[in-house]
């Protein structure tokens, strides 16, 4: 019943997770564009923005997973009525990237609030 049009969710999935991978580029650039200015205030003001879109992007990247994840499950428990050019397995390898990268993402997440904390602490 859900297996009627997988190929449209999976396209949404891509899409989805494409705009974690470019808006966490778009906080990587934002973060080294902080270093271009002189006032520490500012600094800080832009690493701040910085982590508030890579705090987006964990967030949009998370629902992307957990949405993929659930529809996932339904088809493993649907397979007599999926199409034959869906693979399962190489599906759930796409689980398995998108959680790597979230992953990733958390990582960089804190760091960069520890090194706005030491940053601020020392000011």
């Amino acid at each position: 019943m859900y297996a009627n049009n997988p190929q449209t969710f999976i396209n949404s999935f891509h899409s989805a997770s494409r705009n974690v991978f470019l808006t966490s580029s778009i906080g990587v650039a934002i973060y080294g564009f902080s270093n271009t200015f002189k006032i520490g205030l500012s600094v800080n003001i832009i690493k701040i923005i910085s982590i508030i879109t890579f705090m987006f992007s964990l967030m949009l990247g998370v629902n992307t997973l957990m949405g993929f994840k659930r529809y996932y499950d339904i088809l493993e428990q649907d397979k007599d009525n999926l199409p034959n050019y869906v693979d399962l397995e190489i599906w759930r390898n796409y689980l398995y990237i998108t959680s790597i990268y979230i992953g990733i993402l958390c990582a960089i997440v804190i760091v960069a609030l520890l090194r706005l904390f030491n940053r601020v602490s020392l000011v």
